[in-house]
């Protein structure tokens, strides 16, 4: 959809339109998920009168704004849904999604589920932070140094610090428009990325257990009981995936993590498409990034042979 913004003024009157608004994000949320969350959150609050806003499902830091303790069913029946970062309606970390009056999705991954009323879906954007941000600047509204904050925290997360493909001129025209609304980039530096031991540690020793076929696939499984003395959530276990890039022999990399009674799959690659892969095993999402799912480990072995014929396709 890029260059195609003719659901800018729809989003614009939907929000005008309602006095309740409730923003949902992917369940087991990355910055991307919580920055497009709180900051679409704070330019709404910011921009429109009388708006009561809500950010439902889990958080990644224990920032409490736009709490949903006072959100009741009888309001999300009257309420506009805007759902961000979420390819698919399984994902939406809200149980009373299909109440709401109405749903506007706002997204930037492959399109394989149309199912708000409205979709607003950029594929070419690296971040759904992206979209949120340009989508604000067309409209001309302001956008508070709290709402540029964390929409920066999802565009340079999901850029790999700008490194990643599809990171291109309009990710750093969003990028522009929140420095100049106040991010602090020592602030970001230091919330993102300064680690806690008990994470090194985690890492090391995930790291440890890497196997790698002879063509260069790693992955890293972590069952319950690998991880549990660190006493992590899922983003941080997750954090075993970035031991693995980075190294020229590894073209190809994933995790298999337990969580939540599932074997949750996160691919990564710096050229192959993944997400052919991903979409084998229950899941998609980026060409170089996606996340799938194994009903049991004995999976491992096809998941493996299916990226091998991966590598010989290129």
């Amino acid at each position: 959809m890029k260059n195609e913004h003719h659901l800018d003024n729809k989003l614009n009157n939907l929000i005008k339109k309602y006095n309740t608004i409730i923003i949902a994000k992917h369940t087991n949320p990355d910055w991307d998920a919580q920055g497009s969350a709180i900051g679409l959150a704070n330019i709404i609050q910011d921009n429109y009168k009388n708006k009561t806003v809500y950010v439902v499902g889990e958080r990644l830091n224990d920032d409490e704004s736009f709490s949903d303790d006072l959100l009741t069913n009888e309001a999300a029946r009257k309420a506009l849904l805007i759902t961000v970062d979420t390819a698919n309606v399984e994902r939406v970390d809200y149980d009373q999604f299909s109440t709401c009056k109405e749903v506007f999705k706002i997204d930037h991954h492959l399109v394989v589920d149309e199912y708000g009323t409205y979709n607003m879906v950029d594929e070419s954007a690296i971040a759904c932070a992206q979209v949120v941000t340009l989508w604000a600047a067309r409209m001309g509204l302001e956008i508070s140094k709290t709402a540029a904050m964390n929409l920066y925290k999802g565009i340079v997360t999901d850029s790999g610090r700008f490194l990643f493909d599809k990171t291109d001129a309009d990710t750093f025209d969003a990028a522009a428009i929140l420095l100049e609304a106040g991010v602090d980039l020592n602030q970001v530096q230091k919330e993102l990325y300064l680690s806690d031991l008990k994470m090194k540690e985690w890492q090391a020793k995930a790291f440890n257990t890497v196997e790698i076929t002879e063509s260069g696939i790693a992955h890293i499984v972590a069952k319950k009981k690998d991880y549990e003395e660190f006493n992590l959530d899922y983003p941080q276990v997750k954090s075993a995936l970035g031991t693995m890039s980075g190294i020229k022999q590894i073209p190809i990399w994933f995790t298999v993590i337990e969580w939540d009674n599932e074997w949750k799959v996160s691919l990564r690659s710096r050229e192959y498409d993944v997400n052919k892969v991903a979409k084998m095993f229950n899941g998609g999402g980026h060409k170089l990034a996606s996340g799938a799912k194994l009903t049991t480990l004995d999976e491992i072995p096809k998941l493996i042979e299916s990226l091998e014929k991966l590598l010989g396709e290129k």
